[in-house]
C-alpha cells in the first residue's frame, strides 16, 4: 500500500510531494480530488463513496489539492482550487458520521501544506467491520476499490461480507466461553436458590426472580427472559434426565455460532434447585425443577455487534439479530421443556431491557436495503424496558410469542413491526 499504511502524521512532505513530482496513478489504496464542494449533494455523495470504498477496499489514501490528467495521473497541484482546508476537513468528519454505516474506525482527516500548497489528506484505515454503507438522500450504496478503481459492490459480495462477520464473531464467543470451562462454581451462582422451589404462585415466582436478577445486575445493562408455570410444583423437572440435558447441551432452533441457547462449549452443571450453564457476565441459562427458566445476557460487545469500544460509550446500539434470536431460541427450548412438563397450567413469560437509557435499536436484516441507522430511530429515553407480563397457554406458539413480544421492543424505539427482520409469512423465524 502506497504510504505503508502509515498514519498522516508519518507520511513526510517528501512522499506527498513525489506524489506529483513521480506522476503517481490513482490505484486500489490512492485517489485524489482536486476540491470538494461539500454544499453539492452530488459531490457530497461521491466523497462519501470515495470513503467507504477505501474502508471496504483494504484501505488506502484520498488526498484533496491532486489535479489529475483525467487518466488518474496526479499532474499538479491546485492550491487556488483547493478552498478552506479547515472547513473542509470537518465538513468531511461530520459527513462520514452522520453518512457512512457502520462507522470507519480510525479514519483520519488531516491538513497538510506541502510547498505552500494546502491538501486535505484521509488515511481509510483496513477496516474489520465491512461492509460500510452510504446513507445520503433516502437512498443507500455499497461501494469497493478495485486495482481498476471504484465501483459498486454486487449482491454476492455484500452478503459475503456480512457472512464473514459471524467469523468473527464466532471467534469472539470461543474466547469469552473459554473462561466459562475454567470459572469456579462460586462464579457461576453466588447465592442459594432452594427456597424459590417453595413458592407456588407462579406471577410470586416471577417477581422474585426478577427482583433476585435487577439486585444482582445492579447498573449494568443487561438483557433477561424468563418463563414460569402459573402454578409451579418442586418436581415438574428431572434435573438428571438425560432428556432435559440434551435441551440444554443442544437446544433446538439455535445458530451453532448465533444469538441463541447454544453456549457450546459451557458446561452444563447440577445444583440444588435445577440445572444451569454459562456465567452471569457473558451468557447464563438457569432451569429450575419448579419449571422455571431464565436467561441473562448483558448488553456487551455481542448484543451491540459491530460497535467499537468509542462507539458504546456514546452511542451506544442494539444488533437486530441478538435482540430477535435471543427471544424465539429461548422460547423455542422452553416450549420442548413445557412438553415434558407433568402440568397442564398456563404459562408467564416476562422479557425486559434494564439500564439501557440512551441505547438505540437498528431496523431490517443485516444486509437489506433498510438497515442502517434512519429518520425513525431514536434513543430509548427511559432507563429500563420491562414488557408487561405475558400469559399463555401451554401448547403456545413459540416464534409467534416471541414476535410479540419483539415488536414491543422495537415500538419502545420508535419503530414498527413491519421491519423486525427474519420473520416470514409462514409465522416463522428464519434466520
Amino acid at each position: 500500500m502506497i504510504f505503508d499504511g502509515k498514519p498522516v502524521d508519518e507520511v513526510t512532505n517528501e512522499e506527498l510531494e513525489a506524489v506529483v513530482r513521480d506522476h503517481i496513478t490513482e490505484r486500489q489504496h490512492l485517489e485524489f480530488k482536486t476540491t470538494v464542494n461539500y454544499r453539492d449533494d452530488d459531490e457530497r455523495l461521491e466523497l462519501l463513496r470515495d470513503i467507504a470504498s477505501l474502508a471496504n477496499g483494504g484501505g488506502g489514501y484520498l488526498i484533496i489539492g491532486v489535479h489529475d490528467d483525467g487518466q488518474g495521473r496526479a499532474v499538479k497541484f491546485e492550491p487556488s482550487l483547493v478552498g478552506d482546508t479547515a472547513r473542509i476537513a470537518r465538513s468531511i468528519a461530520s459527513l462520514c458520521q452522520d453518512h457512512i454505516v457502520e462507522r470507519i474506525d480510525g479514519l483520519e482527516i488531516r491538513e497538510r501544506n506541502v510547498r505552500s500548497n494546502p491538501l486535505v489528506v484521509i488515511r481509510v484505515p483496513v477496516s474489520s467491520r465491512v461492509p460500510h454503507m452510504v446513507i445520503l438522500k433516502n437512498r443507500t450504496d455499497f461501494y469497493s476499490r478495485y486495482e481498476d478503481g471504484k465501483r459498486e459492490m454486487t449482491f454476492g459480495e455484500i452478503k459475503d461480507a456480512f457472512m464473514s462477520d459471524h467469523v468473527a464473531l464466532a471467534l469472539s464467543r470461543i474466547e469469552a466461553q473459554l473462561s466459562m470451562l475454567t470459572a469456579e462454581p462460586s462464579e457461576v451462582v453466588s447465592e442459594s436458590t432452594q427456597q424459590l422451589l417453595a413458592i407456588d404462585d407462579g406471577q410470586r415466582l416471577a417477581k422474585v426472580t426478577f427482583e433476585r436478577f435487577r439486585k444482582e445486575v445492579g447498573n449494568k445493562p443487561f438483557f433477561r427472559i424468563a418463563g414460569t408455570p402459573a402454578i409451579p410444583k418442586p418436581d415438574l423437572i428431572d434435573s438428571t434426565s438425560s432428556a432435559i440435558r440434551t435441551l440444554i447441551e443442544a437446544p433446538p432452533g439455535s445458530r451453532p455460532h448465533g444469538w441463541g441457547m447454544n453456549l457450546s462449549p459451557a458446561l452444563v452443571e447440577l445444583f440444588g434447585a435445577g440445572i444451569r450453564r454459562g456465567i452471569k457476565n457473558y451468557a447464563y441459562l438457569e432451569l429450575f425443577k419448579n419449571g422455571h427458566m431464565e436467561f441473562w445476557k448483558p448488553l456487551d460487545e455481542h448484543f451491540c455487534w459491530r460497535q467499537s469500544e468509542e462507539e458504546m460509550n456514546k452511542r451506544p446500539t442494539l444488533y437486530p439479530y441478538p435482540v430477535v434470536e435471543y427471544p424465539v431460541t429461548f422460547l423455542r427450548v422452553y416450549r420442548e421443556l413445557v412438553n415434558q412438563m407433568p402440568m397442564e397450567s398456563d404459562l408467564l413469560i416476562n422479557l425486559c431491557y434494564v439500564n439501557v437509557k440512551g441505547y438505540n435499536l437498528l431496523p431490517y436484516a443485516p444486509g437489506s436495503v433498510g438497515f442502517a441507522f434512519n429518520e425513525t430511530t431514536r434513543p430509548y429515553d427511559e432507563l429500563h424496558i420491562i414488557l408487561p407480563e405475558k400469559r399463555v397457554e401451554r401448547e403456545f406458539d413459540p416464534d409467534k410469542t416471541a414476535y410479540g413480544l419483539i415488536e414491543q421492543v422495537f415500538n419502545s424505539f420508535g419503530l414498527e413491526g413491519k421491519v423486525i427482520p427474519f420473520f416470514t409469512e409462514e409465522g416463522l423465524f428464519k434466520f
